[in-house]
C-alpha cells in the first residue's frame, strides 16, 4: 500500500480502534458517526442538500445508512452520489458507509472468513481510489466499478505481497495459532497443500506440531535430536511456500 493511500485510511480511521473483530462496516459507520456532529455536520448536509439530495433524514449517517438498501430509488440515489465524490471529497465517507455491507463481504472473501487488519486497509484504500474515478461512468455503472475495482486490486496486492513474502510484523518463533482459526481447519488447509505437494508430510508435521501451542521449536527438536537451526530454516521455508499458495488460490 502506498504512503498516500496509508494516509487516507488513517484519515477514515481516527475515531475508531481496530481489533481482530472490527469490520469495516463499524469502522465507517463509527467514523462518519464522529464527523457528523456539530458544525461539520450541519455544512455536510447543506452541502447534500445543494446537490438536490433528498435527505429525508436529520443525520449524515441516517442518509449514508438508507442508501444500504437494495431498493430501486436508494440504488438510484447512490449512484448519483457516486457521480460527485471525485469533486465533493467530503462525499466520499458517506459513500463508503453506504457501500460498506458490499464492502465488508469482500474482504471477508478475500480473508477466507477472517480478513486480516492489511485486507481491511487494502479494501478501503482501494474503494477510496476507486470513488475518484465513479463521475466517468454513466448511472447504474458507477457502484459496480467500484465493487469491480476493490475485489480486483485488493486481490492483486494480495498475490503480490504473497509473491514477495512481504511481512505485515515481526512473529516470534514461536508464534501461537490465532484464536479465529480452528485446529481442524488448519488440518484440513495443511493436508490441501500436501496433496498439492506445497509442502511434505514431515514439514505438515513440524508446523502443525510447533504452531498449535503445544510444543515449541527447540522442544520438539530435542524430542526428535534434530538441529533447532535447521529445523527452524525448513520451517520458515514450508511457511512461505504455504503463505504464496494461499495467497494465490484462495482469493479466487
Amino acid at each position: 500500500m502506498t504512503i498516500s493511500r496509508c494516509e487516507i485510511v488513517n484519515s477514515y480511521w481516527s475515531t475508531s480502534d481496530m481489533n481482530p473483530t472490527t469490520s469495516l462496516t463499524y469502522l465507517l459507520t463509527r467514523d462518519l458517526e464522529a464527523r457528523s456532529v456539530g458544525t461539520s455536520g450541519r455544512a455536510l448536509l447543506e452541502k447534500l442538500e445543494f446537490y438536490c439530495f433528498d435527505l429525508k433524514v436529520s443525520r449524515v449517517l441516517e442518509f449514508a445508512q438508507s442508501l444500504q438498501s437494495s431498493d430501486p430509488s436508494s440504488r438510484q440515489m447512490l449512484e448519483e452520489l457516486l457521480e460527485w465524490t471525485a469533486a465533493q471529497p467530503s462525499f466520499q465517507l458517506v459513500a463508503l458507509v453506504a457501500m460498506a455491507p458490499d464492502l465488508d463481504q469482500i474482504a471477508r472473501r478475500l480473508g477466507r472468513g477472517h480478513p486480516s487488519d492489511d485486507t481491511i486497509s487494502e479494501v478501503l484504500a482501494q474503494a477510496t481510489e476507486a470513488l475518484r474515478w465513479t463521475e466517468e461512468f454513466v448511472e447504474g455503472e458507477r457502484r459496480e466499478f467500484v465493487l469491480r475495482e476493490v475485489q480486483s486490486r485488493t486481490r492483486s496486492e494480495q498475490r503480490r505481497m504473497a509473491r514477495h513474502n512481504v511481512p505485515t510484523c515481526s512473529l516470534p518463533d514461536d508464534f501461537d495459532r490465532p484464536s479465529g482459526v480452528s485446529t481442524d481447519e488448519a488440518s484440513l488447509e495443511l493436508d490441501r497443500a500436501v496433496q498439492r505437494r506445497v509442502i511434505t508430510r514431515w514439514e505438515r508435521e513440524l508446523i502443525e506440531a510447533t504452531r498449535s501451542g503445544g510444543i515449541n521449536l527447540r522442544d520438539f527438536a530435542a524430542s526428535r535430536a534434530e538441529n533447532y537451526d535447521t529445523l527452524h530454516k525448513r520451517r520458515a521455508s514450508a511457511e512461505r511456500r504455504l503463505r504464496s499458495f494461499f495467497g494465490v488460490e484462495v482469493v479466487k
